[in-house]
């Protein structure tokens, strides 16, 4: 019987993050990671946007599978937010459950996972279907990518990954034999990495930061400050081994920098000699060069910590920046976070420190650029071919790439598909695209405002709070009495954030009259309708501010309503 195959994207297509990828083969389905991503400057007051899970939670009777390929937020950091609600065996190394662990540690979440650890390069059967896991190159230990087999061939998903032969650190290394068994079978349908596949070349070696800043480790004698995302495993990875080579002690700046290191400590990827981490009281028995302070963070929070120390409010005040300090800023800011790691190395100059700030033209994320790819698509040879993880941009330069390979790809095999679109293939193996259908496969994105699985934010919420942000709010408020049906206080209007009240008094004015001509009509009636009054008077109030000046702040009327 041939397999009927179905393939979907709940996120990650045409942005940065969310990646989330649901495979169905006949009735089983099996989802490949579970991310999430950083919000921008246009959603305010939300910290991530999740994956949007609900089809699987409808469907969770037909899950086989989770398969976390690595320990990246974008990759397994929404799945602790809907487990509960679709459990299933979660596949993925000792390594990334550690990580997931951690993460539901900081997020005070309860739950029973269902782990099923395996090495990165193995073979085993999931619900009755062949598996091969192949370890990859990345920035998070023991990466990997996977290879479904069908009766078409095989589903090969690479997840991130960069093509490099110099790696030593067993953590970190592509697996090539695995792979050239792979390409012993036939690829159906290849699912690859586009985030660089603008970019030509290849990504190694330009990931590297030692060769950017072992100097100030070798040549300086002064302390160094230096700061890292805490989930870029292979930049800790280098920091300490150049600690180790350069007999530096190594001080974990805060609780959470110690709490993810001494995490660490026991997996081979970051192997830390006890003698050279300095305990708390040890700090300044310590002499200045000789010691190393490591900073560890999350997104914002890294460089809100960047600004605290600056102006000397961190926690440890036995910690100061001076001008004998190097601070070294390995934390690449997102584009989601650039415009607070601009404002934090302002902050870090003004300390007198010598500061040296990493630029984006020095050091490349671990993703494959054009060459890495080539590698991948020229080895395993796939009939079919699906870009995956990037903005559309990325998604075309990678089905580009794909066709002037002259293996056979062209425009009827190579696809580019968005978030909720079904790339389905029958018995026979014809593709066809299955446009999205919100009502059975939403994928919006799920909005988190903290750390508790109880507060998503509804998009209403959101659109608010940017509304507030622009224009301000304008709240009028007086009290009415039903019995003798007249007003009786007020109206009181208030402005925040739309202009300044000793400013606008005929502004105010004729706001109060619009709410008190429609609260008085209300009145009037026999049967008071004052809600569908203040509704009233909320759309002629907005319609008279933007006429007037042009701006759309958010209006509250509010009637106090005395018996």
């Amino acid at each position: 019987m041939e397999d009927i195959i179905k393939v979907c994207a709940l996120g990650g297509l045409d942005e940065n993050g969310r990646d989330c990828y649901v495979i169905e083969i006949n009735n089983d389905l099996f989802v490949l990671d579970a991310g999430l991503a950083l919000p921008d400057k246009t959603i305010p007051g939300v910290d991530f946007l999740l994956a949007n899970a609900q089809y699987i939670i409808n469907n969770k009777d037909r899950l086989k599978a989770y398969i976390m390929t690595h320990a990246h937020d974008e990759n397994m950091g929404a799945l602790k937010y809907f487990y509960d609600d679709a459990p299933a065996p979660i596949y993925c190394t000792n390594f990334t459950k550690h990580v997931i662990e951690t993460q539901f540690n900081f997020n005070k979440l309860q739950g029973q996972l269902d782990f099923k650890v395996i090495p990165p390069t193995c073979d085993l059967e999931i619900s009755g279907r062949k598996f091969h896991f192949f370890q990859t190159s990345h920035n998070a230990a023991y990466s990997f990518g996977v290879a479904i087999e069908t009766s078409k061939g095989n589903i090969v998903y690479t997840s991130d990954f960069i093509v490099d032969y110099s790696v030593k650190n067993p953590a970190y290394i592509f697996d090539l034999k695995a792979l050239a068994e792979l390409s012993e079978k036939p690829t159906f349908l290849l699912m690859s990495d586009s985030k660089a596949a603008h970019l030509e070349g290849y990504c190694a070696p330009r990931h590297r930061v030692t060769p950017l800043i072992e100097k100030y480790f070798k040549n300086s004698n002064r302390r160094i400050f230096i700061d890292c995302f805490w989930q870029n495993f292979i930049r800790i990875s280098e920091i300490i081994d150049l600690c180790i080579e350069n007999n530096k002690k190594v001080f974990f700046y805060n609780s959470f920098t110690e709490q993810i290191m001494r995490g660490l400590m026991s997996f081979d990827p970051v192997r830390i000699p006890p003698s050279i981490v300095v305990n708390k009281e040890d700090l300044l028995r310590v002499r200045e060069q000789e010691l190393v302070i490591l900073m560890l963070g999350d997104g914002e929070e890294l460089y809100q910590e960047l600004i605290n120390i600056a102006d000397g409010n961190n926690e440890d005040k036995r910690i100061r920046l001076n001008k004998r300090d190097i601070f070294i800023n390995a934390g690449l800011p997102t584009p989601t976070l650039e415009t607070i790691a601009t404002r934090s190395i302002d902050y870090l100059y003004r300390t007198g420190a010598e500061v040296v700030w990493i630029k984006k033209n020095q050091i490349t994320a671990m993703h494959p650029r054009q060459d890495d790819l080539k590698f991948f698509l020229s080895v395993l040879k796939p009939k079919y071919y699906l870009p995956v993880r990037g903005n559309f941009i990325n998604l075309m330069a990678n089905a580009k790439l794909a066709l002037s390979m002259g293996i056979g790809l062209n425009h009827t095999n190579v696809f580019i598909i968005d978030n909720g679109m079904q790339l389905c293939f029958n018995e026979a193996g014809r593709p066809m695209i299955v446009p999205n259908n919100p009502a059975i496969m939403p994928t919006h994105p799920i909005l988190v405002d903290g750390r508790g699985v109880s507060t998503s934010v509804s998009e209403n919420i959101v659109s608010d709070r940017r509304q507030l942000s622009i224009d301000g709010v304008v709240v009028i408020a007086l009290s009415v009495s039903l019995s003798e049906k007249r007003i009786v206080a007020g109206p009181d209007c208030q402005m925040r954030g739309f202009v300044y009240v000793k400013e606008a008094e005929p502004l105010l004015k004729s706001i109060a009259n619009i709410f008190i001509e429609e609260i008085t009509l209300a009145l009037s009636l026999d049967k008071a309708d004052l809600e569908e009054a203040k509704t009233n008077a909320q759309e002629r109030i907005r319609r008279f501010i933007k006429r007037e000046n042009g701006r759309e702040p958010m209006i509250i009327p509010i009637v106090v309503v005395k018996e």
